[in-house]
């Protein structure tokens, strides 16, 4: 299972660089946000247990909360020069 979603992660990299390089003689951006594990519903059956855990393999030691990915998205709207680029928006999670 690890492999198939290391292989759709990948995926989902290298569609967003092509797109970008296709689309950007039109002045298309494409680009992709990875975000980490963030406080929502998708969380929801995690035991406490399973978040504190979780939160040790994290960098900053928490979960992300869902504004920190809409700052993000808001930020690749505001810059005119990135794109086919793939945002890790995670606090440094160690998920290998």
């Amino acid at each position: 299972m690890k492999y198939t979603i290391q292989a759709q992660k990948l995926g989902i990299i290298g569609f967003t660089k092509s797109l970008a390089k296709e689309l950007g003689p039109s002045n298309i951006k494409v680009n992709a946000i990875a975000p980490g594990c963030i406080d929502t519903d998708m969380n929801c059956e995690l035991t406490k247990e399973d978040l504190e855990e979780l939160k040790k393999e994290i960098s900053l030691g928490r979960i992300g909360n869902p504004k920190e990915i809409a700052d993000t998205a808001y930020m690749l709207t505001q810059n005119e020069y990135i794109t086919g680029q793939t945002i890790k928006v995670d606090g440094g999670w160690i998920d290998y």
